[in-house]
């Protein structure tokens, strides 16, 4: 198999990540040979540190006709304006969630990635790290019986205590919804298939917010969206879930993720990490236990989704941080904006099938 080129538009901080991984984990499937942003000393900087042999502007990597991988860091206003333009110039495009700011904008996307033949892939990929695959198998081997319910929390006290680019977090297109959401809805989706239908409440707790760190302590954001959002959802499969996410909390001792079934009760660790421990009380248990993960895929981190979209290019099938599933999670994200603004039961037209688990082909397995 060949090894694909990938070029990175958006120097930020989320792209130290790519870069690491690309070059430690994943350089058996693709390699970053530029970093592109619209400040050219940040892409200077990122690409002089990753020792990436080139940097430049966004413009030069659209022309690029060697490049087969955009991967798109940019902020998410500009995500459909990036994506559409990387396809149109003959690209894959790996993204950054959400998909899009708005339906209309995912329909676009779909309509051109269609048009040009080229993939979309999505974050996050987390789904696919060493927890999310041994509690999904634990699921499908019928460790705890048939699920029930699901309960989660995305608990935070917003980024402006350690970052002092907060602004963008509050702003339309972001918020915790649209930031932190997706990385539990993709393993919702990856655990029990499509959701259905939503209810929620949210609130906007504070109308500002301070920058607590240099350079920039003191200065006030105004904030455009809720911060503590709470939802319930109705899976397709009749499982019922419920899911707080705030930029509002100090701190919880409620597990990240509870799955329960009927013979028994799994807590999953943190969706936004590649790491923890997948704990498991069954009916006739007097503790918790740990479960033993695949090792195979302990040293993932962001990129999976990138390196399994590049063996699925080869080996012509659907890659698993697919356009449809990126689809479903942000299209349900509106449908939770939807529910709090109306007060009501709010149905998700869209849908995303289940992606199959990494074990389940093992000629397609990325370990090396």
């Amino acid at each position: 198999m060949r090894k694909y080129k990938a070029a990175i538009i958006g120097a930020g901080s989320i792209s130290s990540h790519y870069l690491k991984y690309a070059r430690e984990v994943y350089s058996d499937w693709f390699s970053i040979v530029a970093v592109a942003d619209i400040v050219l000393e940040k892409a200077k900087e990122k690409a002089e540190k990753y020792e990436v042999e080139r940097y430049c502007l966004p413009d030069e990597i659209y022309d690029d006709g060697d490049i087969d991988i955009i991967i798109n860091l940019t902020v998410p206003t500009a995500h459909e304006e990036v994506i559409i333009r990387a396809l149109k110039t003959g690209h894959h495009v790996y993204t950054e969630k959400p998909l899009a700011c708005s339906r209309e904008g995912m329909d676009r996307i779909v309509k051109t990635a269609k048009a040009c033949n080229k993939r979309v892939g999505c974050a996050p990929d987390s789904f696919m790290s060493a927890p999310a695959q041994t509690a999904k198998k634990a699921l499908e081997d019928d460790w705890i019986g048939a699920p029930v319910g699901v309960n989660a929390i995305c608990a935070m006290r917003g980024n402006e205590f350690w970052r002092p680019d907060a602004d963008f977090f509050y702003k339309k297109g972001a918020g915790p919804m649209m930031d932190m959401a997706p990385y539990y809805l993709n393993l919702f989706v990856n655990l029990f298939g499509a959701m259905d239908s939503v209810q929620t409440m949210a609130a906007t707790t504070w109308q500002e917010r301070t920058i607590k760190v240099a350079p920039r302590r003191g200065e006030k954001i105004k904030v455009e969206v809720p911060t503590y959002v709470s939802s319930a959802i109705r899976f397709e499969s009749g499982i019922i879930g419920t899911f707080v996410n705030s930029f509002d909390i100090w701190g919880t001792k409620q597990p990240y993720v509870e799955v329960y079934g009927e013979k028994g009760t799994m807590i999953i660790p943190d969706p936004n990490r590649y790491s923890g421990e997948v704990l498991l009380r069954r009916f006739k248990d007097s503790e918790w236990r740990v479960l033993n993960q695949f090792v195979e895929y302990s040293a993932y981190g962001r990129g999976i989704g990138i390196a399994d979209m590049v063996r699925s290019i080869e080996e012509s099938r659907e890659h698993r941080a697919s356009l449809e599933l990126a689809y479903h999670v942000t299209d349900t994200i509106f449908a939770m904006d939807e529910a709090a603004e109306t007060k009501s039961l709010v149905k998700i037209n869209s849908h995303a099938e289940k992606p199959n688990g990494l074990w389940l082909s093992p000629e397609t397995i990325l370990w090396k």
